[in-house]
């Protein structure tokens, strides 16, 4: 198995992660993914035993850098604008399908996923706990729910906006704002 972490293993992972977001999983080959990067396609297989392993692979990286900026963003002055601001504007609502869609069948990346999930759950929900503390009249959820709540509304205006839907967006966004405003207000 050739080095986890070496210049080619990464560009690979590049390569992969390119045809994923271009052309979807079914276009995920060793042939596509040598093509891509310029080698043979046994050196593929020299990195990652099989196709499975680089899809993990990928998704891995793709998560741990994700952790990183999410841990940041918890630790900035206003932790919760700074999430909802990794969450609105990175999602990538083309590669999460193409990696959900991959999760139900490869059981490691299934793992991966779910360990994902949970990890920046984990995050968003002890911010979310500092906001609600704050201003004990936002209670109307608790702050797991409530993470699920926007988390999965990001996703949603993420994927309307890349298709070309903006009904009702600003004003859903207008209500997150004054949320927002509720529980860190941009004066303090």
């Amino acid at each position: 198995m050739g080095p986890e972490g070496s210049d080619n293993w990464h560009a690979m992972l590049d390569g992969a992660e390119a045809i994923l977001r271009e052309e979807g999983h079914a276009a995920l080959t060793s042939r596509r993914v040598a093509e891509r990067v310029g080698v043979k396609q046994r050196l593929v297989y020299y990195y990652f035993r099989t196709m499975d392993d680089l899809v993990i692979s990928l998704f891995r990286r793709m998560a741990e850098r994700e952790v990183i900026r999410l841990k940041a963003a918890a630790a900035q002055p206003r932790p919760l604008r700074a999430l909802w601001d990794i969450s609105l504007h990175s999602t990538d609502s083309r590669l999460i399908a193409e990696f959900m869609a991959l999760a139900h069948r490869i059981e490691g990346l299934k793992r991966e996923v779910i360990q994902f999930i949970e990890v920046s759950r984990e995050i968003e929900t002890e911010v979310l706990k500092g906001a609600l503390e704050r201003v004990p009249q936002g209670r109307n959820m608790g702050p797991a729910s409530l993470s699920v709540t926007i988390t999965s509304l990001a996703l949603l205006l993420s994927r309307e906006r890349q298709l070309g839907v903006t009904m009702a967006h600003a004003e859903i966004m207008a209500a997150l704002d004054a949320f927002l405003d509720q529980v860190e207000p941009l004066d303090s």
